[in-house]
C-alpha cells in the first residue's frame, strides 16, 4: 500500500440501506414430496464523504498511482440467490444453493483507493451442493450431526478475527465498503453438529486478490451453557496451513507453508451475573515458508459490561487488541502478523476497526490498539453507538516506510442503525481521526 505524509484531520460521514432475505422473506417458489425451492434477494446501497482523506494527503489510486482530493462516491449491489433442499426421509436431506452479485462504485472511488468510480462487474457469487445427516445419526449423534458440503460458499469461525470473508472486493469488483461478495472460490466442508463439542475440518480458497490462497485445517467449538457462562457461551479453537499462493502474491506477502493455530472464548459471562462478559481470543502464526520462516502473533481482549437495568439498556466494551510487525522485514523471518480473512462481524468495529483508519489505513497487523464502545437500543428497532480508538504500531514501520514513532491515529465514530423491518436495515455513521507522529 502506497503512502504519504499528512497532518491534517481525516473525517467520513455515510449512510447505507441494506435489505435482503431471510426464512422470513425469501419467496418459496415449489414444495412438494420433500423437496423446496426458494428464492430471494440481498441488496445495498450507501453514500459516502470523507475530507482531509488520508491525512490531508488526498485519495491515492492503489492502481495508477494517482494522487487526488477528497473522496466523494456511492456504492451498490443487487445479490440474487436460489436454494433447494430435497429431504429423503430415510437417507437425510441433500441441498444446493446459487446466487450472484451485480456491483458498481461510482464518483471518486472508495477513499482508500481499492475501487475507482465506474468500477463495476457482474459475477457468480455462491455455487455449492450438500448433505446433511438428517434422522440417519439422530440416536447416536443427534439430528442433522453430520453435514458435507462443497463448491463457492460461505465459511466462517468465531465473531470473525481470521476467517469470516473469502472475497476482498477490490480492484474491478466495486462496493468495496458494502462488501456483497463473501464466499470462497472454493470450499470443501465436513461439519459435525453436536453439543456441547462440534467442529469443522475445511480445505478453503480465497479470491484472486489474496492470491487464490489455499489453506486446510481444523476447527473445534464447545458449548459452555451448560456451565452456566451464558447461553451464547463458546470456547473454540483451530489450526491451519497455507498449502498453496500464487507466485506474483507470494513475493510481496509471503504466507505459503505458514501454519497457524488458535484459541478463544465468545460471549462468556461471569457465572451470576450475566451482564457482565468477555470476548478473547490468541493466535499464533510459525512454520517454514519458501523464503522465510514465519514467527508472529495477535491476540485481544474485550470485557463488556450491559446496564441492563438502565433506560435504553447500554452496554460498555473496551478492548486491548494487539498484532505483531516486523522489525527488520529484509531478514528471512516474517514476524508481521498475517490478518488473512477478517471481518464484520458481531459489531461495529470487529474486525474492521475504526472507519477511517481500520477501512484505509491500517489492515490489524503490526498495530496496537484500544477501543472503547458505548452503545444503546433507544427503541427495539434504533441502535446507537459511539467508539474510541487508539492506534499505535507495534513497530516503527509503515508499509515498508520507516517512522520514527508508533503513535498513529487517533479516532471516534458514532452511528445510528435503524432495523426498519426484519429485512431492512438504514444506517449512517459520522467519524473523525488525527493523525499521531507516525501518521504525520
Amino acid at each position: 500500500m502506497r503512502r504519504g505524509a499528512g497532518c491534517g484531520l481525516g473525517t467520513v460521514a455515510m449512510v447505507f440501506i441494506s435489505a435482503w432475505g431471510d426464512s422470513t422473506g425469501a419467496i418459496e417458489v415449489l414444495e412438494r414430496d420433500g423437496l423446496s425451492l426458494s428464492l430471494d434477494l440481498e441488496a445495498g446501497v450507501g453514500g459516502f464523504l470523507t475530507k482531509d482523506t488520508n491525512f490531508g494527503v488526498g485519495r491515492i489510486d492503489l492502481h495508477s498511482g494517482e494522487v487526488s482530493g477528497d473522496a466523494q462516491w456511492g456504492e451498490g449491489y443487487l445479490k440474487p440467490s436460489l436454494s433447494l433442499d430435497y429431504d429423503t426421509t430415510g437417507a437425510g436431506a441433500f441441498y444446493g444453493g446459487a446466487s450472484g452479485v451485480g456491483s458498481l462504485t461510482v464518483g471518486d472511488g472508495d477513499a482508500g483507493g481499492f475501487t475507482d468510480g465506474g468500477d463495476k462487474k457482474l459475477s457468480l457469487e455462491a455455487l455449492y451442493g450438500g448433505w446433511r445427516s438428517g434422522a440417519v445419526l439422530a440416536e447416536s449423534l443427534g439430528e442433522d450431526a453430520l453435514d458435507l458440503s462443497a463448491g463457492r460458499q460461505d465459511f466462517q469461525v468465531g465473531d470473525g478475527f481470521l476467517i469470516w470473508d473469502g472475497n476482498f472486493d477490490n480492484k474491478g469488483d466495486g462496493a468495496y465498503w458494502l462488501g456483497p461478495r463473501t464466499a470462497f472460490e472454493f470450499a470443501g466442508l465436513a461439519r459435525v453438529n453436536t453439543s456441547p463439542l462440534g467442529g469443522q475440518a475445511f480445505f478453503l480458497q480465497a479470491d484472486h486478490d489474496q492470491g487464490d490462497t489455499e489453506l486446510a485445517g481444523i476447527n473445534l467449538d464447545y458449548g459452555l451453557s451448560d456451565l452456566g457462562l451464558g447461553e451464547a457461551s463458546v470456547a473454540g479453537a483451530m489450526y491451519l496451513q497455507i498449502t498453496d499462493v500464487d507466485s506474483r502474491f507470494e513475493a510481496e506477502m509471503p504466507r505459503d507453508g505458514m501454519q497457524l493455530a488458535t484459541v478463544r472464548v465468545n460471549d462468556v459471562r461471569v457465572p451470576g451475573f450475566e451482564d457482565a462478559g468477555v470476548y478473547a481470543q490468541y493466535a499464533r502464526e510459525f512454520g517454514d515458508g519458501q523464503n522465510v520462516d514465519f514467527d508472529a502473533q495477535a491476540f485481544y481482549v474485550e470485557p463488556f459490561y450491559n446496564f441492563s437495568w438502565l433506560p435504553w439498556s447500554p452496554t460498555l466494551a473496551y478492548r486491548f487488541a494487539y498484532f505483531s510487525g516486523d522489525g527488520d522485514p529484509e531478514d528471512d523471518k516474517r514476524k508481521d502478523f498475517d490478518p488473512l480473512f477478517y471481518d464484520y462481524s458481531r459489531s461495529w468495529g470487529t474486525w474492521t476497526q475504526g472507519e477511517i483508519v481500520g477501512e484505509y489505513l491500517l489492515f490489524n497487523s503490526n498495530q496496537v490498539n484500544h477501543m472503547v464502545h458505548l452503545s444503546a437500543w433507544p427503541t427495539e428497532s434504533v441502535g446507537i453507538g459511539a467508539l474510541y480508538y487508539h492506534f499505535d504500531l507495534a513497530e516503527n514501520d509503515y508499509f515498508g516506510t520507516p517512522v520514527d514513532d508508533k503513535d498513529f491515529a487517533d479516532e471516534v465514530d458514532v452511528y445510528v442503525d435503524w432495523n426498519v423491518t426484519d429485512n431492512l436495515l438504514i444506517g449512517a455513521l459520522s467519524g473523525v481521526a488525527w493523525p499521531g507522529e507516525a501518521a504525520k
